[in-house]
């Protein structure tokens, strides 16, 4: 399923600039299936039509960074979990969030794929 996702970004017109780009961007690839309970090795038509949805929600020109950023998405997304199950978050965690939307908003996509709202609670209360 990793090389679906780079045929379908090279069907777009994005590919890794080096060496290093590709294995950054398979470890996005490879957490983002694993986190969506997708096996690297699947192939079925349902898991291609997952995926096929999820790519069509993703900018054409945020898919490369979308990818590489995925570690830092995730983890977001793990905090503003934490903060939905009872209002809080500790500091260092805060914090973490802070960095983690600092890295998504200088690679370019910002809010765009995490829950803004729930982010824009946490760091407000960092003020």
């Amino acid at each position: 399923m990793i090389d679906y996702i780079l045929d379908y970004m090279e069907e777009k017109g994005i590919s890794a600039d080096s060496a290093e780009e590709n294995a950054d961007l398979t470890a996005g690839i490879r957490l983002y299936l694993r986190e969506n309970g997708i096996s690297e090795e699947e192939s079925g038509d349902y898991f291609r039509k997952y995926v096929d949805r999820h790519l069509g929600i993703i900018d054409a020109a945020d898919l490369k960074s979308y990818f590489l950023m995925y570690p830092v998405i995730s983890r977001v997304n793990q905090i503003t979990i934490e903060y939905k199950t009872d209002g809080t978050v500790p500091s260092d965690r805060a914090n973490d969030l802070y960095r983690c939307m600092e890295q998504l908003y200088l690679q370019g996509i910002g809010d765009k794929y995490v829950p803004a709202t729930e982010i824009k609670e946490i760091l407000g209360r960092l003020a």
